[in-house]
């Protein structure tokens, strides 16, 4: 499910993150796009869930220095297995059995044999002269040619294949039309195809990837002709791409999606009482133009019947263009329901008019909540969670708002819940991000806990949302067999026989502390309709049951909340112990599951459960069991249980 990008000493900044713009755009539907460094590919175990693996343009010298021998090792065995590479301008010249870049030239020549070896001749640049290190200057707009028909493309130092017409597993893919410096072939190969054991590697003396639109030519004299040229060939470059990508099984989306805007962000009540405490909170700590500003974000707080005021429409407009130019988010508009607080108002849900959440309905969620909460002893009357909602079909990331801008959070009770249809810019634990689509079930909410608990570890936490996130699904009548599962410490998986186990969902949980308490933003992202980029979970019940109804992203949010607060109330009042960990056990992947410990002589454990006190691994040796492990994550991104930090006991 991912495709990396290496983004390691030597990788132009430009050239990666035009790459993973325009993989995105391509691939970034059914696959996570991360980005990695030469460690990651060193000794991290990404290869069984990797689709493709790009090198981008930059300097080929320090990709050897940092990869030789381990790292391109694990590369080549990767792709011969039937993975697939591609490389751009450096990352073709790594790739290259030989390399001849600016023969003669003093300070600039680079000659010598490459350790991968894909291409099994030489690459030899530049192409074109004029190439200079870390610079604009030298760049073009070339002519390729590609299955008749010619296209511009932008180039910048890169090389040409020497006669690939010698080997057979070699398909030149495009041409330059123009010789540039080659003065001994006809037809000068720019990009080819090269078959690698059961993989494959397309490799490109020029940058089909690039947008001219993201590029400052300020240093080059012909930029104005250049943006034209690329800017009118643009769509074919990301044709040709897409063709090749999808030519060798990649899951390709032909109709490129541009980044959405921003929309408004939707603050829903259970009350009248708690939506005119929250908005006088918020407005109290704003400006007299209602603008709360915050470390990360500026929020623009505001009835939705009011109208701007004179002159605020043009001041957000430009404190939104002020923010952008400083890589954050434009102001980020809250809007509430109007109300005059009356006995009948006080104790109803007050949310927007349905036409503006047509993607998310706001009162059958609140329905949902109270209905599942008179379900719990007593009524469940001192439920909190999910009585305060923020929702917006496009935000930038609910784990961002909620965690990045502090004092915005302060202002918001317990149990609140962030919730978008889509985000722009989200986070996962570590390097990892959630794929963000319509049908997946992306929110975040606000906890406080209090260090008073001293046997309630906060580092549970996590551990909690997960089960509650499972169980709430399996406790339903007709639903208790459907396969999902927990990984530890923090992800959920369906387990599908034969085709093995799919992630289907991800939690990250963030704190700050203050005073005597953690301020927790728990982050949730369950894929309960895509198809990509594993399996859905509606799928995953439709498969197990045909005739089970498809689950709702209103009443999953509603039950998951309900199951997360009955477990936290209990382990704040018990602490961890049997009444958990037996349920959780119960869902997990991992009881008496054998590894081997890398990190202590490949010694062989099973794994028995885990510690009551820092929710460690627990494993005991297979040869002797009297003797204990515990294990931690090392922050690995890509498999499941390797790589872990051992202590012995």
């Amino acid at each position: 499910m991912n495709v990396l990008i290496y983004n390691g000493n030597g990788t132009s900044l430009s050239s990666v993150n035009q790459t993973y713009t325009t993989l995105k755009a391509i691939l970034g539907h059914a696959y996570d796009i991360i980005k990695v460094d030469a460690s990651t590919l060193k000794s991290e175990p990404w290869e069984e869930t990797c689709s493709l693996l790009v090198i981008p343009g930059g300097r080929d010298s320090p990709y050897c220095q940092d990869l030789n021998g381990q790292g391109t090792t694990k590369i080549k065995n990767y792709v011969h297995g039937g993975g697939h590479y591609v490389g751009f301008c450096a990352g073709a010249y790594f790739a290259s059995q030989n390399i001849e870049f600016e023969k003669g030239k003093k300070d600039m020549e680079v000659i010598g044999p490459r350790e991968l070896g894909f291409y099994p001749g030489t690459s030899r640049g530049t192409m074109f002269p004029g190439f200079v290190y870390n610079s604009e200057k030298g760049a073009k707009a070339v002519s390729i040619l590609h299955q008749q028909e010619t296209f511009k493309a932008y180039y910048n130092g890169g090389g040409y294949f020497v006669r690939p017409q010698q080997y057979e597993e070699v398909k030149v893919v495009c041409t330059y039309q123009d010789p540039g410096l080659c003065d001994d072939e006809d037809k000068v190969a720019a990009g080819v195809q090269c078959q690698v054991g059961k993989g494959s590697a397309f490799l490109f003396g020029f940058h089909p990837e690039y947008d001219v639109n993201l590029l400052d030519l300020t240093d080059n004299d012909d930029r104005e002709q250049i943006t034209r040229d690329l800017t009118a060939s643009l769509p074919k470059c990301r044709e040709f791409l897409s063709q090749l990508l999808s030519d060798i099984g990649l899951k390709v989306n032909r109709v490129e999606q541009s980044v959405p805007d921003l929309t408004p962000i939707y603050l829903a009540t259970v009350s009248g009482e708690l939506l005119q405490a929250m908005t006088a909170k918020l407005l109290d700590q704003a400006d007299r133009d209602s603008i709360f500003n915050d470390t990360n974000d500026s929020f623009y707080i505001s009835q939705i019947t009011e109208q701007n005021k004179s002159g605020l429409t043009k001041k957000l407009e430009q404190l939104s263009l002020e923010r952008e130019s400083e890589d954050k988010s434009p102001v980020l508009k809250i809007l509430y329901p109007s109300f005059v607080l009356d006995k009948d108002i006080a104790k109803a849900p007050q949310v927007p008019e349905k036409s503006l959440t047509p993607l998310f309905d706001l009162s059958a969620f609140f329905q949902s909540l109270a209905d599942l909460r008179k379900q719990e002893w007593g009524g469940g009357a001192w439920y909190r969670f999910g009585n305060a909602i923020l929702y917006s079909e496009v935000i930038t990331s609910t784990q961002t708002v909620l965690d990045k801008n502090y004092n915005f959070a302060q202002c918001l009770p317990t149990g609140l819940v962030c919730l978008a249809t889509n985000q722009i810019a989200g986070r996962g634990r570590g390097r990892n991000s959630w794929v963000s689509q319509a049908g997946a079930l992306q929110f975040s909410f606000v906890v406080r806990h209090s260090l008073r608990l001293s046997k309630s570890p906060v580092v549970f936490i996590q551990y909690l949302i997960a089960l509650a996130i499972v169980e709430s699904i399996r406790t339903r009548k007709g639903y208790e067999q459907v396969p999902l599962r927990l990984k530890w410490p923090n992800d959920i998986y369906a387990d599908l026989g034969e085709e093995g186990l799919k992630k289907v969902g991800g939690l990250l949980v963030n704190s700050s502390f203050v005073q005597d308490e953690f301020l927790l933003v728990i982050g949730c992202g369950i894929n309960l309709d895509n198809k990509h980029p594993t399996v859905s979970i509606n799928d995953v019940i439709k498969k197990h049951n045909p005739k089970l109804r498809r689950l709702g992203r209103e009443q999953v949010l509603a039950h998951a909340l309900i199951t997360f607060e009955k477990y936290y109330m209990e382990f704040c009042e018990k602490g961890m112990g049997a009444w958990f960990l037996d349920k959780y056990y119960k869902r997990w992947l991992h009881s008496d599951k054998l590894v081997t410990l890398t990190t202590h002589n490949d010694e062989k454990a099973r794994i028995v459960g885990i510690t009551c006190d820092y929710g460690m691994l627990e494993a005991v040796s297979v040869d002797n069991p009297k003797v204990k492990f515990t294990l931690q994550p090392d922050g690995n991104s890509f498999d499941m249980l390797k790589g872990l930090i051992i202590k012995k006991q």
